[in-house]
């Protein structure tokens, strides 16, 4: 047995051999335990000289006395134990305890004696008494010995785990802090929070840090009377950037069992709330563009698509309209025109005015305009600029934050795909409506339009003319020339007749070298004009001639719709094309026009 800090030394025997036998260690730590506990006992009390206890200690009532009481010779011996002691002093006897002797001897040398912790090995590990040894007459020492390994034990637990908790605050990500009556901070972690240092918070009220001032319940939890968990609260960081905190508190009770504060940890959430947020955009992004994009998908005409495009994303981004530009091919200049829109002609004109200010090197910009936050952003197919589109947001509603921008961009993608369609699906309808020679109007087209117009004749009444135009002579070109003159003939000819009719008049090949031409708006008076000057101009076919005397020239058959006339569409064709023909069968390189209704004989002129 030795000191408190050193390593227990192998026991010795007392009885003044020279040499101590080896004794059991296993034996010597259990028997120490059981001595120690008290249930090694002396069970004949008579070897101890009672006419021996020559001193002023009533031997009774040390006898009766609760606590280990002891009597020791000079030599380390024991010379009177209580019942609570017996078991420790024959212990002593069997030199369980070597270090008595040294004890002894110090506490007989020390005025007022000595107060000294000792720690044994046991077998549940080790044991720690407190022996208080006292100078008596003639030699003697009381020996007052006490187990104090409970509190020995409790004592360093607690001192472990307030270092525990020092160690666990220190490295912890966590803000602890705790606030007193008032609210205000009288605890902080060591190393401070939201990049402020800890004497900078104490004393404070946590609302001094936080964004919603006026926001009760955030504020309330520093001053909880009940336990709260993983409560959300925003704060400015020290150099004014936002952290948001998870907040768990509990109330701080005193003795007489009155609040007085409360304590807590707050956890730093910000980038999980930051991913939380991107994740929702994402999701809401993604929600948004499946609108969008559903709602084109869903429709077959191209202009059509643009227009749900142009709808959908006006609802889905709460914008006050939205402007979808393609661009013209025909014109050189590289304007766009408007192809779908929301909102009202001020909208319109604001986003073209933006959109022509636009620098060519320049693919988006956001801009301010009067009452309008504008964001325009042209589209690309492959690399190639085919329109844009632009969102206008009302300046006194919310701006658009960067999700809703994100969305827009991907919007433009997708409308640039869209307009590249329906630039291929009118390339598709114009090579289906168009002669590939001419660039005419094929057959079917030209039919689908003459319907088309003569049903408006009938609601509107107004007189037309249609023209039926074969060429004189067209055969003999081929057989003469070859069919790449007859070719030129053929262009030549389609030339001449669109140089002579007006933008909204149609003109068609149906097939070889006939051709047809209807006319709005044109009484029997104004066709016969024309006629003539299509008879003055087919001049210009004769250097394409197979033979001088077989002449390149036109035929002209002419049927005349009156206002309020109700013949049948076929009946006024047939008209046209016999007219024709008989202007070919009498002679050609004039025009005739047909007679009305029920009158059989054209008017011919030469």
């Amino acid at each position: 047995m030795q000191a408190v800090d050193g390593a227990v030394p192998a026991a010795t025997a007392t009885g003044g051999n020279s040499a101590a036998p080896e004794i059991d260690q296993e034996g010597i730590i259990q028997r120490r335990e059981a001595a120690i506990s008290g249930t090694l006992t002396h069970d004949d009390a008579s070897d101890v000289d009672q006419s021996a206890l020559r001193f002023e200690l009533n031997p009774t009532t040390m006898a009766q006395a609760e606590a280990p009481v002891m009597v020791m010779r000079a030599d380390g011996t024991p010379l009177f134990a209580n019942k609570n002691a017996m078991g420790f002093a024959d212990g002593i006897r069997e030199g369980l305890f070597p270090e008595i002797v040294a004890l002894v001897a110090r506490g007989l040398e020390t005025p007022g004696g000595v107060v000294e912790l000792l720690t044994f090995e046991v077998q549940r590990g080790t044991a720690t008494l407190e022996l208080t040894a006292l100078p008596m007459h003639d030699e003697f020492i009381l020996l007052l010995p006490r187990d104090v390994s409970m509190d020995r034990n409790l004592r360093e637990a607690l001192i472990d785990s307030r270092q525990r908790y020092r160690d666990i605050v220190e490295v912890s990500s966590a803000f602890a802090w705790e606030t007193d009556e008032s609210g205000k901070f009288v605890f902080v972690s060591p190393r401070g929070a939201m990049d402020y240092q800890a004497k900078a918070l104490l004393g404070r009220y946590p609302v001094e840090f936080m964004i919603e001032k006026t926001d009760q319940d955030a504020e309330q939890i520093f001053r909880t009377t009940r336990a709260v968990r993983d409560m959300p609260i925003w704060f400015y960081r020290a150099n004014g950037s936002t952290a948001c905190l998870s907040v768990s508190a509990t109330p701080i009770i005193n003795r007489d069992g009155k609040w007085c504060g409360a304590r807590g940890l707050a956890h730093d959430i910000t980038e999980q709330r930051q991913h939380e947020t991107e994740i929702a955009n994402a999701r809401n992004r993604d929600r948004l563009i499946t609108y969008i994009v559903r709602a084109m998908r869903d429709e077959i005409d191209p202009t059509e698509v643009l227009r749900n495009a142009a709808t959908a994303s006006s609802r889905a981004l709460a914008c006050a309209a939205c402007i979808i530009f393609r661009s013209d091919a025909d014109n050189e200049d590289g304007d766009m025109q408007d192809a779908a829109s929301t909102g009202e002609d001020i909208h319109k004109k604001v986003a073209a005015d933006i959109l022509k200010a636009l620098p060519a090197d320049t693919d988006h910009q956001e801009i301010i305009h009067g009452n309008y936050w504008v964001k325009v952003r042209r589209c690309h197919y492959h690399h190639r600029v085919n329109g844009a589109v632009a969102f206008l947001f009302e300046r006194e509603n919310p701006l658009p934050n960067e999700a809703e921008r994100a969305i827009m961009d991907d919007v433009a993608d997708q409308i640039g795909i869209a307009i590249e369609q329906a630039d291929n699906h009118d390339r598709i309808v114009t090579l289906s409506r168009t002669d590939g020679m001419t660039g005419l109007l094929n057959r079917r087209a030209f039919f689908d339009e003459l319907k088309r117009r003569y049903n408006r004749l009938l609601h509107q009444p107004a007189p037309a003319a249609l023209m039926y135009v074969d060429m004189d002579n067209f055969k003999l070109v081929n057989d003469v020339h070859g069919h790449q003159r007859g070719d030129e003939a053929i262009l030549t000819l389609s030339r001449m007749l669109q140089d002579n009719t007006r933008p909204g008049d149609l003109v068609a090949r149906l097939g070889g070298d006939e051709f047809v031409v209807w006319l709005d708006r044109t009484d029997r008076v104004a066709a016969e004009s024309r006629a003539k000057d299509l008879i003055a101009a087919s001049a210009t076919l004769r250097p394409l001639s197979g033979r001088e005397d077989k002449p390149l020239g036109i035929s002209l058959g002419i049927a005349v719709h009156e206002v309020n006339e109700t013949e049948d569409i076929d009946d006024l064709v047939q008209r046209a094309d016999d007219t024709m023909y008989y202007v070919k069968k009498h002679g050609k390189g004039s025009y005739a026009i047909a007679e009305p209704v029920g009158v059989h004989a054209p008017t011919r002129t030469d």
